[in-house]
C-alpha cells in the first residue's frame, strides 16, 4: 500500500552540493571532545593502543579498531575517552547491548550523560528499546553539536513506532543540522524508499554516494536500493565494491549472500554464509541462509537443524515462515505446514505461492474445504495460477462438488486464465468513491478506488483518476502501473508502453516486466519482448516467470536446445505438476528428435491435466513423431480440436496426421 508523506519525501533534486566531509565525520566521531576530564587521561600503553585504533578507524577498519580501543581500556580503565570511542565502534558493529555498557562505564567514571545521550539512543534503538530511545533523543540538554546525530536517529526509531510524521521531521531537521552526513541520506533513502517514492530514494542515495564513495552503509544500501529497482545483479558491483574497503563487514556480507543466494548461485552463498559464521558465530541469517540450500536439495532434517540455529531470531520474517513451512510440507508434517503457511498468508494475503502451498497443505491434511477457501479468492478472478485452478477443483471433487470441480478444471484445461491488472476490490464501489473524494491526494485511498472504476469496466473514469495520480506521484513506480494497466485495457498500447516505461526507470519489477513483454508482444514486436526479457533475465536469471517467457519465446523460434535447456531447469525448480512446461519439453524434444524424452515428457503433461488441448496437441505430436502410435496420437489430437475447435494450429496438425497415417496404410496394403 503506498503512502505518500509530504515534505522530505517529495525533495527530488539534491538538497547539497558535493563536499568531502571531515575526517573526524567520516569516521563517525561526531560531538564527541577530543580530551574528556576524568581521574585519567590515559596512561603511555592506552594512548599507543588508541592511537592504533584511529588509524584502523581511518582505515575503515572497525573491526580492528575494536581490538585496539579493547587493548586501551585494559591498559587505563578509567580513561573516559577510550570508553566512549569503544562505543562509538560498537554502534558501528549494530551492538547496541556493548555500546550502552560503555557509555554506562564512562558515566559512572564522570562523564555528563547530556554528552552522549544521541549515543545512548542509538544504541538503546539497536535493542528495539524505542521508547527508552525516544526519552534520550528528545531530552533537552543534548549539545548543539550532537543535536543532527540524535534527530537522524529520532527519524530512525520514528519509523519503529510508525510515526511517518515524527520521522519526516527529525530527518528535515537532520537534514538542517548535519546535511553532509552521508549515513543521514541513507536514512532519509530508506524512508522514501519504504514510501513507495523510489525516485527520491535514488536521489538521496546518490547524494550520500556523492559526500562519501568509500562508505561502507552507502555502498551497500545503493547494492540494495539497486537490487530492489532493477534486479539482483544490479547489487553484486556494490556490494563486491563495499567488500573491498572492508571484507569482514557482516551485514554487507549477509546482504551479499542473500543475493548470490536468490540469483541461483548457491556454492558461492554457501562460501559467504561460512565465512560470516565464522565472523559471528550466530549469525541467524547465514544459518537460515544455509538451511535454504538443504530445504531446496530436498534434505529437509539438516534444514530443520540448520534452522535450529537461528534460535527463532528470525521467525516473524516471511521468508523464514516459508521456508519452515517447506520443511514441514516436505516431512509429511501437513498440520504442521498449515500452521506456518496460514500464519504467512495472514501477513501476505495476496501472496499466491502462499495461498497454494496453503491450500495444498490443507488438501493433503484432509480438509479440502478449506483449501478451497483458500484458493477462492484467486480462482474467482482473471489472472489465476493454472495450479491453483487445478488444485480447486481436486479439493472440489473430494467433497463431491463436481460440476463446480469441471468449470474449474476447464479453465485450468484451456489456460486461459485471462491478466490480473487491477486487483478486485470487496469494498462497494460508492464506497470508494467517497473516500477518493475526501482525500483526492491520498494514494491509500485512490489506487483502490482505480482498481474498482477498472473491474466495473469504467475505464475511462478509471484512466482519467489514473494519470492524476501518476501526475502528483511521477516517482512511484506503482502509480504508471496502475495508467499501463487501464491503457492496455483501452487498447491504447503506446500509453501503457510510455508509462510502463517510466516505471521501468524507477523499478524494473517482474510485474513491470511482465506487462512490457504482454503489450509489446499485442503489437506484434516480438523482438523487442525479447530484449525486455533477457535485460530482465540478465540481473535476475533465477526469475521464474522470466525463465518461463523466455522459453515459450524459443519454442515460438523453434530454438529447441535452448527451449529445452530453460525448461529443464524449471523443471528441475519447481517439479512436474506443471502441465505446460512439461508439454513444452514434449514439443523441444520432439524438435530435437529425441521422441523417448518428448514421449516422457508428454506422458507426465497428459497426467497432470488431460482435459488441456495444449497438453493433449503436443503430446499428440510427440507420439505422432515417434512413427508407432499414430492412432493414439490422432485420437490426443482429435482432442484437442473438440475442446477447441477454431483453433487453426490443431485442425492443421490433426489433418496431417490423418494424411501421414493414409499414406502409411497405402503403402503397407500395396
Amino acid at each position: 500500500m503506498m503512502h505518500f508523506p509530504p515534505a522530505l519525501l517529495f525533495c527530488r533534486k539534491p538538497l547539497v552540493k558535493p563536499l568531502v566531509l571531515a575526517a573526524a565525520l567520516a569516521l563517525g566521531v561526531v560531538g564527541v571532545p577530543t580530551s574528556i576530564y576524568a581521574a585519567s587521561e590515559g596512561n603511555a600503553d592506552a594512548r599507543e593502543a588508541f592511537a592504533n585504533a584511529e588509524k584502523f578507524r581511518a582505515r575503515r577498519d572497525v573491526r580492528s579498531a575494536r581490538i585496539e580501543l579493547m587493548n586501551a581500556i585494559k591498559a587505563d580503565p578509567e580513561w573516559i575517552e577510550a570508553r566512549v570511542a569503544q562505543a562509538e565502534v560498537l554502534l558501528r558493529l549494530y551492538d547496541g547491548i556493548a555500546a550502552e555498557a560503555e557509555l554506562d562505564h564512562a558515566v559512572e567514571l564522570g562523564l555528563e550523560p547530556a554528552a552522549v545521550r544521541h549515543l545512548y539512543g542509538h544504541a538503546l534503538s539497536l535493542q528495539g528499546k524505542a521508547q527508552k530511545a525516544l526519552d534520550q533523543l528528545q531530552a533537552d540538554d543534548i549539545p548543539a553539536e550532537n543535536k543532527g546525530y540524535a534527530a537522524r536517529i529520532l527519524g530512525k526509531v520514528a519509523l519503529q513506532f510508525g510515526d511517518e510524521q515524527l520521522a519526516s521531521l527529525s530527518f528535515n531537521r537532520a537534514m538542517e543540522l548535519d546535511r553532509r552526513n552521508p549515513d543521514l541520506w541513507v536514512e532519509i533513502a530508506r524512508f522514501r524508499a519504504d514510501s513507495g517514492d523510489q525516485a527520491g530514494a535514488t536521489n538521496a542515495v546518490d547524494e550520500a554516494v556523492k559526500l562519501d564513495p568509500d562508505n561502507i552503509r552507502v555502498l551497500q544500501y545503493r547494492g540494495e536500493l539497486l537490487r530492489f529497482q532493477f534486479g539482483l545483479g544490479t547489487a553484486l558491483p556494490w556490494f563486491e565494491r563495499a567488500l573491498e574497503i572492508d571484507p569482514n563487514d557482516v551485514p554487507l556480507l549477509t546482504e551479499y549472500a542473500a543475493t548470490l543466494g536468490d540469483m541461483g548461485r548457491m556454492t558461492e552463498m554457501l562460501t559467504v554464509a561460512r565465512k560470516i559464521i565464522a565472523l559471528d558465530g550466530r549469525n541467524p541469517r547465514a544459518f537460515f541462509m544455509q538451511a535454504v540450500l538443504a530445504a531446496r536439495a530436498g534434505q529437509y532434517g539438516l534444514a530443520r537443524r540448520l534452522m535450529h540455529q537461528t534460535e527463532g531470531a528470525l521467525d516473524t520474517v516471511p521468508a523464514v515462515m516459508l521456508v519452515q513451512g517447506i520443511i514441514e510440507h516436505g516431512e509429511g508434517n501437513y498440520n504442521a505446514a498449515v500452521d506456518k503457511f496460514g500464519r504467512l498468508a495472514s501477513i501476505q494475503p495476496d501472496n499466491r505461492q502462499v495461498q497454494n502451498l496453503l491450500a495444498r497443505s490443507l488438501y493433503l491434511a484432509g480438509s479440502a474445504v478449506d483449501a478451497v477457501d483458500v484458493l477462492k479468492s484467486q480462482v474467482n478472478r482473471t489472472g489465476a495460477d493454472p495450479y491453483a485452478l487445478w488444485l480447486a477443483g481436486r479439493a472440489l471433487e473430494s467433497f463431491d462438488e463436481r460440476g463446480q470441480a469441471a468449470g474449474v478444471m476447464n479453465r485450468a484445461a484451456i489456460h486461459d486464465t485471462g491478466r490480473e491488472g487491477a486487483i478486485v476490490e470487496d469494498v462497494p464501489l460508492g464506497i470508494l468513491s467517497a473516500e477518493a473524494q475526501r482525500n483526492p491526494n491520498d494514494a491509500r485511498a485512490m489506487v483502490p478506488y482505480i482498481r474498482a472504476l477498472y473491474n466495473a469496466g469504467d475505464y475511462v473514469t478509471a484512466f482519467a483518476e489514473a494519470k492524476r495520480l501518476q501526475e502528483s506521484n511521477p516517482g512511484a513506480s506503482a502509480a504508471h502501473i496502475l495508467v499501463a494497466d487501464v491503457a492496455a485495457a483501452m487498447g491504447n498500447f503506446d500509453e501503457a508502453l510510455d508509462a510502463l516505461g517510466k516505471a521501468r526507470s524507477i523499478r524494473f519489477s517482474e510485474p513491470v516486466m511482465l506487462r512490457l513483454v504482454e503489450v509489446l508482444r499485442s503489437q506484434g514486436n516480438m523482438q523487442k519482448s525479447g530484449e525486455v526479457l533477457a535485460q530482465y533475465l540478465t540481473y535476475n536469471p533465477s526469475n521464474i516467470a522470466g525463465l518461463r517467457w523466455m522459453a515459450y519465446a524459443h519454442l515460438e523460434t523453434e530454438n529447441w536446445s535452448v527451449a529445452a535447456h530453460l525448461l529443464e531447469n524449471l523443471r528441475q525448480r519447481i517439479g512436474e505438476n506443471d502441465a505446460l512446461i512439461m508439454a513444452g519439453l514434449a514439443q523441444a524434444y520432439t524438435g530435437l528428435g529425441q521422441n523417448d524424452k518428448a514421449i516422457a515428457a508428454g506422458r507426465i503433461a497428459y497426467r497432470v491435466q488431460p482435459s488441456s488441448p495444449v497438453v493433449s496437441h503436443l503430446y499428440g505430436l510427440a507420439l505422432m513423431a515417434d512413427g508407432e502410435r499414430k492412432q493414439d496420437a490422432i485420437a490426443l489430437l482429435k482432442k484437442a480440436v473438440a475442446i477447441v475447435p477454431k483453433n487453426a494450429l490443431y485442425r492443421e496438425s490433426l489433418r496431417r496426421a490423418r494424411s501421414v497415417a493414409a499414406m502409411s496404410r497405402s503403402k503397407a496394403e500395396s
